[in-house]
């Protein structure tokens, strides 16, 4: 590439700003259409960018970092995706660059290089080398596509995502100090079509594993856990242009031979000489019957390795707090312990699981002591911060917070809560609130969030959804309690609202019910609600000694970042120096 002094508008600021834009967002009907259409024509869109910025990863293989990790699945992709990095760096000594999603507090967080986010300087560089690359290339020097007459025209520019996992991708291969020896690429959604799919297993050392599959994104992935487990089971596949893509007859052609085939053995073994793919051992057997299937049948004639967590020794200290972190240090430990010729003592690799950190999951970060001794003693603030957005993360989550909050100098436990507007809210709000944990509630919005054409209410289908033990939805609990549907102006005042149908019914089935209501808060910053938490509670102090604040922040990686920044938390950037022909 040819030598070139940046112009003054190729800054960072002009680079989010034009991330967030227009130019890489859909964000009108037809957009939004445009790039639903050609979803499955992902692999192919991904290589003719890459073919068009002179990276194409597949026929120039010494360009890319000689191992790659590709994790996929729905709870703890990006965890194991940790674990992993930090064997991989801390137990084998190597050179890592990471590429994970949502970013919290800022957008570099995504591109990681030996465990930090990459500096604002080299975020723009690759941003706007890869820009001018595009906006400048002749469309008569891409192979010719026999399918671009039935979709909607390849935009020049690509849609966010996609062009974040571009930059990564150049990042790392163009990393000329430290060079970069293990890539790693945490799936944005599903596997089959995602834009990180774009590697082989024939060309590439590719390491792949699938955690746990939960329901999640349905309205793009499916409405059943076996449907999921296909998408997911795509970073499986070789020959990926060839059997992944417009014409490959989509779930339903999969079904049908599935169901024709004989019972699938999981775990079976095969020819030493074959690849291997792992999985969690968590998933269900239903889950794994399908993974086993599609590893079977890929043209690499690959094997399914189940991971239990008794793989780890009981007594292995990990980095990540939660029990349910177990199983993705487990998956983590076998994928590294394939991935390498050789094996450093297992000691130091319990010791680099220890090691290890990951922002927004199970995270806990002080705030300053309030200490003022005219109204009471000193009282500690602590945010108990993680991400979880489906019922069983929110069900984990629950279990974390309980053990680490249920102190008996604790005098307040705060929970505030957001979610995505695209999620159904009520079983994870109604999980929370059957753990009777919580004192005060705050529904606030993030900082950041991600354009949605879908309006901010509750859809039709949510009403009917069973969301308790005894099949009562939502629908049985406002008519029982006369309260009305939650169309609410707001997304929080509709979460809010959602919470006081949960109080009503709870005392319509049980009036001699202690619980006392909490005080429950709704549209305001994260910031807003944890001075509002600080203040309030602080003044109510009337015995002497230390008491303790715990805040549970939760429901999505957005709000959890949010928390991050009002608490003044960041991270130190990664020094490492690009080719100086990338722009």
């Amino acid at each position: 590439m040819s030598s070139k002094v940046p112009s003054q508008s190729e800054t960072y600021d002009a680079a989010v700003q034009a991330l967030l834009s227009p130019l890489h967002q859909a964000t009108t009907p037809e957009t939004l259409r445009a790039a639903a259409a050609r979803r499955t024509n992902t692999l192919q869109d991904m290589h003719t960018y890459l073919h068009r910025i002179g990276l194409d990863v597949n026929n120039n293989p010494n360009r890319v970092p000689k191992i790659i990790f590709h994790i996929t699945g729905t709870k703890g992709k990006g965890s194991t995706l940790a674990f992993c990095e930090s064997i991989l760096r801390n137990g084998y000594g190597l050179n890592t660059g990471m590429f994970t999603s949502p970013h919290l507090v800022c957008i570099r967080e995504r591109i990681r290089m030996n465990g930090l986010p990459i500096s604002e300087e080299a975020f723009a560089k690759v941003y706007w080398a890869i820009r001018n690359r595009l906006e400048s290339h002749n469309d008569s020097d891409d192979a010719p596509s026999s399918s671009e007459n039935e979709l909607p025209p390849l935009p020049v520019l690509p849609g966010y995502f996609r062009m974040l996992t571009l930059m990564a991708i150049y990042t790392f291969c163009y990393c000329k100090s430290p060079k970069i020896d293990a890539m790693l690429l945490e799936v944005g959604m599903g596997g089959r079509y995602d834009c990180t799919n774009l590697f082989e297993p024939s060309v590439h050392k590719l390491i792949r594993g699938v955690t746990l599959i939960d329901y999640d994104h349905m309205r793009v992935l499916g409405s059943t856990l076996e449907q999921i487990a296909w998408e997911k089971g795509g970073i499986f596949c070789s020959n990926k242009l060839s059997t992944i893509g417009r014409c490959d007859g989509g779930y339903d052609a999969f079904l049908n031979q599935f169901e024709q085939s004989s019972d699938v053995e999981i775990g079976q073994e095969r020819s030493i000489k074959q690849a291997t793919v792992f999985a969690s051992g968590n998933n269900t057997h239903e889950v794994l019957g399908i993974l086993q299937y599609i590893a079977n049948n890929d043209a690499q004639l690959s094997h399914l390795q189940v991971v239990v967590e008794s793989c780890l020794d009981v007594h292995t200290n990990i980095g990540l707090k939660g029990q349910h972190q177990r199983s993705n240090a487990a998956l983590a430990l076998i994928m590294c312990q394939h991935a390498m010729d050789a094996s450093p003592s297992l000691e130091k690799l319990q010791t680099a699981l220890g090691q290890t950190f990951w922002p927004g999951r199970c995270h806990t970060v002080s705030l300053p002591t309030i200490k003022n001794e005219t109204i009471g003693p000193e009282v500690s603030v602590t945010l108990r911060c993680d991400g979880a957005h489906t019922p069983i993360s929110i069900s984990a989550c629950i279990d974390w917070f309980r053990s680490v909050a249920s102190n008996q100098e604790t005098i307040h436990r705060a929970l505030v809560f957001n979610c995505s507007h695209e999620r159904n809210p009520l079983p994870l709000l109604y999980s929370l609130h059957a753990s009777h944990l919580f004192d005060s509630v705050y529904f606030c919005h993030a900082d950041f969030e991600r354009p949605s054409m879908l309006k901010k209410k509750l859809e039709e289908q949510w009403y009917t959804q069973d969301i308790t033990d005894n099949h009562i939805t939502f629908r049985d609990m406002s008519n029982l309690v006369g309260a009305a549907k939650c169309d609410a102006p707001t997304w929080q005042k509709t979460l809010a609202n959602v919470w006081k149908v949960f109080n009503a019914y709870e005392r319509h089935i049980n009036p001699d019910s202690m619980r006392v209501d909490e005080r429950i808060v709704f549209g305001s910053t994260v910031k807003a609600a944890l001075n509002t938490i600080r203040n309030d509670v602080s003044v109510q102090r009337e015995t002497a000694g230390k008491h303790n604040i715990e805040i549970c922040v939760t429901g999505s990686l957005y709000i959890v970042g949010s928390a991050l920044e009002a608490a003044g938390w960041q991270e130190q950037f990664a020094t490492f120096e690009l080719d100086e022909d990338i722009t």
